[in-house]
């Protein structure tokens, strides 16, 4: 299982203009989550301008397909988004861990 984040930049007013599509965003997001793939999820604050969204799956897809299917995309809140590959290396859920003590001296 492999780690990827889904980043939006997100329109001007992103606060107040979600308020028709929150719902079943949130719907969406928590049954993703449900399946075991969306880990994480949220908005960057000061400013609102970006969310960043963590999956886990076996491909890219799963990040892929929330995005295409998503009501603020769809709706155009999101001005643009990406998906991009994240090696995790620390923490318990590291999908490729490394350990001090793994490092050659």
């Amino acid at each position: 299982m492999a780690h990827y984040l889904l980043f939006y930049e997100l329109v001007d007013n992103y606060v107040e203009r979600r308020k028709p599509f929150r719902v079943e965003h949130l719907t969406m997001a928590w049954q993703s989550h449900d399946r075991g793939e969306l880990v994480l999820g949220g908005i960057l604050d000061e400013p609102v301008d970006r969310a960043v969204l963590f999956f886990q799956g076996d491909s890219p897809d799963v990040a892929r397909r929330f995005a295409e299917t998503d009501p603020y995309v769809l709706n155009g809140l999101v001005v643009r988004w990406e998906v991009r590959p994240w090696i995790t290396v620390a923490g318990t859920q590291a999908a490729t861990m490394v350990r001090p003590e793994d490092v050659p001296r």
